[in-house]
């Protein structure tokens, strides 16, 4: 049987190693590997997925037929390196760094003529401090190369600028900062499919966050957009130049928009597929793409031509949550929820009585998600309002019982 190298074990890549494991021995590569990836795998190599030469070289001791992620920014790179230097399908590892960093992103947009926020790359607290003086108005820090929103916060002021900076730095491997004119308007996602450079647009849904104080994670992302046409084609357009211009050969790619006034702008895009199950099962449910497999037929070069795609078969969109931080002392409705017919992949079992949380609602990381579909957009949001209805947790916190986070 041959192997197959799966870079990421968090999560959101059990559903690839699962698949995989029907066809392949799987190499799995990550810090830490969880007792349910335990089934599905023959080797591993436990290490930042970031020491590339390291993954390589365990890649040609181990001959593996080719090397995939999914659903994580933090292994691309490493992916797009084995596979180049091994002769394997990949994107190539300068692709790679380009939909991994986001001052390269910004660089090239510029370079393509396509729109883009004010912004400057800054490498200290002075530095920043000059450029948000020179905007004149709120902004946004984002580390270059982080994931999970890790770092990303909102700056009004030059005082909140210099006490959220070393956070933002924290979260940047090279200690690089982008700052940029902060958008206000309307967000979109929109996920989309190479094969040998050839590209289409699959899915283009609506972003909703939590209101909650620098928490840049969605409560909810829905497929498809309640945007007019016009403007959902205006958006997908500008998604299909970006990927195009980037140079993306293989795979799945995820991008994120936002509006300020009438213009669209990217914050940014990405070589895999979008996180919190959008790849492995809304793409699936919308388009009826069997995302898994085509991830590991363009890996091992068994795809060379794109896969037939359904018109949307569905409204469907994740729906999250946050536990307050405290102990979970007692939980009603969650076995009923997990037993819809609507609820399909979750996350309902890391929710149990006696669950300690400690985690700042900053870190898209913490949230627990569950994927739910419906025949129309109303129908949808019904059922996720009963979902919300039905599950009911008591969290002991310092500040007296709470419920969870919806909102």
């Amino acid at each position: 049987m041959e192997k197959i190298m799966i870079i990421g074990a968090g999560e959101f890549q059990l559903p690839l190693v699962q698949k995989a494991a029907e066809t392949y021995e799987v190499v799995l590569v990550a810090p830490v590997i969880s007792a349910e990836f335990e089934p599905y795998i023959t080797k591993r190599l436990l290490i930042d997925v970031r020491k590339k030469e390291e993954i390589l070289e365990f890649a040609r001791q181990e001959h593996i037929c080719g090397v995939i992620t999914d659903q994580t920014d933090i292994a691309v790179r490493a992916v797009a390196y084995v596979a180049e230097k091994l002769g394997l399908p990949g994107i190539g590892y300068e692709t790679g760094c380009l939909f991994t960093d986001k001052s390269l992103m910004r660089r090239k947009l510029e370079e393509l003529g396509l729109p883009l926020l004010p912004n400057r790359t800054v490498f200290s607290i002075e530095e920043a401090v000059d450029y948000y003086r020179e905007l004149g108005g709120d902004v946004i820090i984002k580390p270059l190369d982080t994931q999970g929103s890790r770092g990303v916060q909102a700056v009004r002021n030059e005082a909140e600028l210099r006490e959220k900076y070393p956070e933002a730095e924290r979260w940047s491997s090279n200690g690089g900062v982008i700052v940029e004119r902060l958008a206000k308007g309307r967000e979109f996602v929109v996920e989309g499919i190479s094969v040998n450079h050839q590209f289409k647009n699959l899915i283009c849904g609506d972003t909703l966050y939590f209101d909650i104080p620098d928490a840049y994670a969605a409560k909810s992302r829905i497929f498809p957009t309640t945007a007019d046409e016009e403007l959902e084609r205006k958006v997908c357009e500008l998604n299909r130049k970006i990927i195009t211009g980037f140079g993306l050969k293989q795979g799945i790619s995820h991008s994120e928009f936002i509006m300020d006034g009438d213009e669209v702008y990217l914050m940014e895009t990405a070589a895999r597929g979008g996180g919190v199950f959008i790849s492995s099962d809304l793409i699936s449910l919308s388009t009826g793409l069997h995302t898994e497999e085509f991830l590991l037929d363009i890996a091992t070069g068994k795809r060379t031509t794109m896969p037939e795609l359904l018109p949307q078969q569905c409204y469907c969109g994740y729906m999250a949550f946050y536990v307050p931080v405290g102990t979970v002392t007692a939980i009603d409705g969650l076995e009923e929820v997990k037993a819809l017919e609507y609820v399909h992949r979750n996350q309902l079992d890391d929710l149990f009585v006696g669950k300690i949380t400690s985690a700042a609602h900053t870190d898209k990381t913490s949230r627990l998600a569950i994927i739910v579909s419906g025949a129309t957009r109303e129908e949808l949001d019904q059922r996720m309002e009963h979902i919300r209805q039905t599950l009911q947790v008591k969290v002991e916190t310092p500040e007296g019982v709470k419920g969870l986070i919806w909102a």
